[in-house]
């Protein structure tokens, strides 16, 4: 067995190419010892990932990574204990939401309105219509109901409610993590003629597909008619749009509006699906920072 298929059978494929870069890496740097590494010597390796100024989240990602290479060698008989299993960082990953660089209700109609899919440079004969379709559909979640990535790949036919013009997002429970709350939100009238011509038409074109036995009832379906991969909406955002968007941000830039518009915050928490008031608070803008904002933006010696 390979540390590909290894890794393959746990994780997605966009994964699979992350985690076997940053092992490649690893192995570069260790040269011999990177089979036999002791825990010391992992976190000097992480010390020497922490010098290269590293965001934390790819210091997180880079000792996944080492410790699914260590779980792969215990499970081939290579090794017979795990070096670094136990061994967590304690970067801190600066999750503050920056409203001021947020996007103006103007700029997200604006793509909304002009989007359109750039060309796939892979072979895919439906890539001209079907693909259009269901980007456009998952633009329209993104800025219309300010669902995240995750939500938006989780989304199954039956959440989607045609009679009354609405989407229901699920509530995840995984020990250990937390998730927004589930709710369900009214989708906009521009929304729903594309959706109703998605399930009628374009849905079909990618549910036909695989084979009868892996065919899914998810509601967003990739290139191979299965569910859709969290990544795939960071990279038709950079591809369509020279990567000037980014889904996260998006969503960040359309609770802050909501607040903004003077709406209740308990109103917005629900839409937003925060558990918790604190989380909705971090978008509001100060009166201080409103002004800082446009003196940044209007004086003539910026």
């Amino acid at each position: 067995m390979t540390i590909e298929t290894f890794i393959k059978a746990s994780y997605s494929t966009y994964s699979v190419k992350r985690i076997m870069n940053m092992l490649k890496e690893y192995k570069i740097q260790m040269g011999d010892k990177a089979d036999t590494a002791s825990y010391s010597e992992i976190v000097d390796y992480i010390g020497y990932l922490r010098g290269r100024k590293l965001h934390p989240k790819s210091l997180i990602n880079h000792l996944q990574s080492i410790k699914v290479y260590f779980r792969y060698l215990v499970a081939i008989g290579k090794r017979s204990d795990h070096p670094c299993e136990t061994l967590y960082l304690k970067d801190q990953i600066n999750r503050a939401i920056h409203v001021e660089d947020l996007y103006t209700k103007e700029e997200l109609n604006e793509l909304y309105n002009t989007f359109e899919s750039a060309p796939d440079k892979r072979s895919w004969a439906v890539k001209s219509e079907v693909a259009k379709a269901r980007d456009k559909i998952i633009l329209g979640l993104l800025i219309y109901q300010g669902l995240t990535t995750k939500e938006i790949t989780g989304l199954k036919l039956s959440d989607i409610d045609m009679q009354e013009c609405t989407v229901r997002i699920r509530e995840e429970k995984l020990p250990g993590r937390r998730s927004n709350k589930g709710r369900i939100l009214a989708l906009k009238s521009k929304q729903i003629l594309l959706i109703h011509d998605y399930l009628k038409v374009h849905r079909k074109v990618l549910w036909k597909i695989p084979k009868p036995s892996k065919r899914t009832d998810y509601f967003i379906l990739n290139e191979h008619g299965l569910q859709l991969w969290n990544s795939y909406l960071n990279r038709m955002l950079r591809e369509a749009t020279d990567d000037k968007y980014k889904p996260l941000k998006i969503r960040q830039s359309v609770i802050a509006h909501l607040l903004k518009e003077n709406h209740d915050i308990r109103i917005v928490q629900e839409f937003a699906g925060h558990r918790n008031a604190g989380s909705t608070e971090a978008y509001q803008r100060t009166g201080l920072e409103e002004l800082k904002v446009n003196i940044e933006r209007l004086h003539p010696r910026q």
